[in-house]
């Protein structure tokens, strides 16, 4: 056992090599499929949609359809198609329909039984009406017959290839038809000069064309498609055998005939390809071709049969063409799915296959790809097993890109430029798979180390932290104790922590211990008695930690013993509610209109020289003026402001709700319709506030409060500065690094729209959960936002709208003469948007 856990890692890359060999060997259907889908994909990069072709397709689509009639057509239809494009003298036709019986035409059977019957007439006694009848009974009896008219237009083209269709069934009808064998053999390919290692697969019933059109056909190949695992047609069978005849498939003798290659000439030479004269057509050992497609659905020139019978396609297009009948409408003949297109006609996969032969463009599985594929595999196993365990985290990860990358570009390569199909899906999964278990077993490793290691850090944690409480360094102390599991022996510890605290009055760091006790042990002593007292006691102090009777800086007035609620100027302090951007916030009371605000203060320490202290006591109140002109509905509406005791405040609007932080994770995210009302709304209350010279500069979730009667306030204007005034500077970066604006970092002076970019990015966090930029450090972030674009947020939030997006693009454009030049503009885009959601909503409810 212990030697397993030392070499876990090698244990680990050897059994992964033997799975993906054991997998090799048997061929999964799961990753051969999974190597097919990456074969469609290299497959694209082959295509070359613009590339010529002389193939044409004449096309039986819907619109044919719709115009000439319900299918199937009377074969009168197809015999005047033909008759017209002959005209052309195309080098060749193929009419991929089976017509493996004569057309049911009742009407021109009571034709020809009334016909037989004035035949047998005596014509002493035919009148000249009867024979005029009779003659007009076998004209109508002519033009009736469309079979007839169709055998007339394949024997005067003289070069119309038509197909056959094998199947499969369990017993073999024997071909009792001389003449239809007699055809076959004229018609397959004899010179097979490997048959003993052909496994070309076996037909036991043909389907053929009736008689009349079968011997006068310019040749015969079959149509049946190679459906591969995942129902895709990636292989074109080039040879069916059939009662000991190899018939070729439709399009090779299409290719042949455009060549001029002659049945007798068609050969297979042993080492598994079909040789055309100069042509030469790799294949496997089953006749199959690898189709290269020229490129998706439409890549060929095609012609709707319906303009092509009225003459609406002028007869060139098709001379020394290779020209296709085929249909593609729907119920006539099912589409396919191939590499190039989901959806394909079989027409277009015909011109496909055509064009690959004629072209020379071949995909070839050379005979030692499995061989390649297992030493791969060995390879990989040997860098899993003996080298990946033994290199550091961030070089083991490069290894691991780096081979992934190769595997995948080399393959490609050799795929697209080298005609070579690759399989690495089993050696690349085994990397994949094999990094993961590396990385996951050293991890483990490392956090038993680290578990150790902590352990034995604990006990110097402990001693250190009773060494800074002797020294009363109680802060350092606590710091220390908090590193050290809690058992009942740091409980003691700890509580006698919180007496200390409480011995020098600094109440509310007491209870924080009581509070870290009473996480672990609720029923510890008396823990949560002292911790609500000392809450109580906390909530009438105004001057935060130490500034209480005795301490530094005290005022006998404001006691925690005291029975009455200190007071800043007029206003009573009811309890404090918590620190904002320059002060402690509290809730207090106007005792002469009985209306309850929030009262943020400022206090101005000893550690202050005169000048600095007056500094920070002129900016504070800038704080006040620039926010006090702001009167609007969505902004905090500033009441008073003074100073006292060496503390300076302000009274504001009291708001109860909670800010928009806790709704900026993907779990608690409000609903996206609403979020564009409450963003519309800060963005107007944002234009207001430009409008009379003032900039927020730190815009941001924390500082937007939701109340609960569904307002919306903008909160904080702490470093919020009048423009328009001469105490504007440059060179100051002020805000919350998530959301600030390239120029707040560059230092530059900002205006209104660096408002508008911390809007946007705030958008972005609420309809998404993310923030748009994220970094290792301070300065890796601010680089993001000054140089790299912002993600996609639909790539997070995939129910974003298009409109979301460009709304989000143009407010945190870098350049903000691109960005939003005023708030309105984005907060009227962001209600137009919201309206037609609203309007989308509605129509479903009505259509649903």
């Amino acid at each position: 056992m212990g030697t397993l856990k030392k070499h876990l890692a090698i244990y680990w890359g050897i059994c992964i090599t033997v799975l993906f060999l054991l997998f090799g060997y048997a061929e999964t259907d799961f990753l051969d499929t999974l190597e097919r889908k990456f074969y469609d994909i290299r497959m694209s990069l082959r295509s070359n949609p613009e590339s010529e072709s002389k193939i044409i397709l004449v096309d039986i689509d819907d619109e044919s359809i719709e115009k000439i009639g319900r299918w199937p057509w009377p074969r009168s239809h197809i015999a005047k198609c033909l008759e017209i494009i002959n005209q052309a003298s195309p080098k060749v036709i193929g009419l991929n329909i089976i017509y493996s019986e004569p057309e049911d035409t009742r009407a021109l059977k009571e034709i020809g039984h009334l016909a037989d019957y004035l035949t047998q007439i005596d014509p002493e006694q035919t009148d000249k009406k009867i024979s005029k009848a009779l003659q007009a009974i076998n004209d109508a009896y002519s033009r009736l017959d469309n079979d007839k008219k169709l055998s007339q237009a394949l024997e005067q083209a003289e070069n119309v290839v038509l197909p056959v269709f094998f199947k499969e069934s369990e017993i073999s009808k024997e071909l009792k038809d001389d003449n239809i064998r007699a055809i076959l053999e004229h018609q397959s390919v004899r010179k097979i000069e490997n048959s003993g290692n052909l496994t070309c697969p076996r037909g036991n019933e043909i389907l053929t064309p009736i008689p009349d059109f079968f011997k006068i056909s310019k040749g015969i190949g079959h149509v049946n498609l190679d459906y591969d695992i995942d129902g895709k047609v990636r292989w074109e069978q080039l040879l069916y055998e059939y009662q000991g005849f190899y018939i070729p498939s439709f399009t090779l003798r299409l290719a042949a005939i455009s060549l001029d290659v002659p049945s007798d000439e068609i050969h297979m030479s042993p080492d598994a390809s079909i040789v055309l004269n100069l042509l030469e057509i790799p294949t496997d050992s089953s006749a199959r071709l690898l189709v290269s497609f020229k490129g998706p659905q439409n890549s060929f020139k095609r012609y709707p049969f319906y303009d092509v019978e009225n003459n609406k396609i002028p007869p060139n297009v098709f001379r020394d063409k290779i020209v296709l009948i085929t249909p593609s409408a729907a119920g006539v003949l099912n589409p396919i799915s191939t590499p190039a297109a989901q959806v394909m006609s079989v027409g277009e996969f015909s011109a496909n296959v055509i064009w690959a032969m004629l072209n020379r463009k071949f995909v070839l599985r050379p005979s030692w790809d499995n061989s390649a594929r297992f030493l791969m595999i060995i390879m990989l196993g040997l860098l899993i097993t003996f080298i990946l365990p033994r290199l550091k985290a961030v070089i083991a990860a490069m290894s691991f890109v780096l081979f992934l990358v190769f595997l995948i570009t080399t393959s490609t390569y050799l795929f697209v430029s080298r005609d070579l199909w690759i399989q690495i899906t089993y050696p690349l999964l085994q990397w994949i798979v094999g990094y993961i278990g590396v990385v996951t077993i050293k991890y483990f490793v490392t956090e038993t180390r680290k578990e150790k290691i902590e352990t034995e850090s604990a006990e110097t944690n402990r001693m250190l932290g009773l060494s800074f409480q002797n020294q009363g360094q109680l802060d350092l102390a606590f710091d220390k104790f908090r590193k050290v599991p809690v058992d009942n022996e740091m409980k003691r510890i700890l509580y006698n922590l919180g007496l200390d605290y409480e011995r020098k009055r600094q109440l509310n760091k007491a209870a924080s211990v009581y509070e870290y006790i009473e996480e672990y042990d609720s029923d510890y002593k008396d823990v949560s008695t002292r911790k609500r007292k000392l809450v109580q006691a906390s909530e009438t102090m105004v001057f935060g930690d130490g500034f209480l009777t005795g301490g530094t800086g005290g005022n006998d007035f404001l006691t925690s013993s005291s029975d009455t609620r200190p007071t800043l100027g007029r206003y009573e302090v009811i309890k404090q509610l918590g620190k904002g951007a320059m002060g402690v916030v509290y809730l207090g009371q106007d005792p002469r209109i009985n209306r309850t605000t929030a009262i943020k203060t400022f206090r101005f320490s000893d550690d202050f020289d005169p000048k600095e202290a007056e500094a920070m006591k002129q900016k504070f109140f800038r704080e006040a003026e620039s926010a006090g002109t702001l009167s609007h509905p969505n902004i905090v509406t500033i009441y008073d402001a003074g100073d006292e005791h060496d503390l300076a405040y302000i009274a504001m609007e009291f708001l109860e709700g909670e800010d928009l932080q806790k709704y900026t994770k993907k779990k608690t995210l409000l609903p996206m319709r609403r979020v564009l009302d409450y963003v519309a709304d800060i963005a107007e209350a944002l234009d207001y506030a430009h409008e009379k010279g003032i900039i927020h500069r730190d815009i941001k979730p924390a500082n937007i409060m939701l109340l609960k009667n569904g307002i919306v306030k903008i909160t904080d204007f702490g470093i919020a500065r009048i423009t328009a005034s001469s105490q504007t500077q440059t060179g100051v970066v002020k805000g919350t690094p998530h959301y600030m604006s390239p120029e707040q970092i560059s230092g530059e002076k900002v205006d209104g729209r660096s408002d508008i970019f911390s809007l946007g990015a705030m958008l972005f966090q609420l309809l998404t959960g993310d923030v748009p930029f994220h970094g290792d450090s301070p300065a890796a972030l601010l680089h993001q936002i000054m140089n790299v674009p912002h993600p996609d947020p639909r790539k997070l939030n995939p129910k974003l709208l298009k409109p979301h997006v460009e709304i989000i693009n143009k407010a945190m454009e870098k350049n903000r003469e691109k960005r939003y030049q005023r708030a309105s503009q984005m907060a009227a885009h962001l209600r137009t948007l919201g309206k037609k959601i609203d309007t989308l909503i509605m129509q479903k409810k009505k259509t649903g």
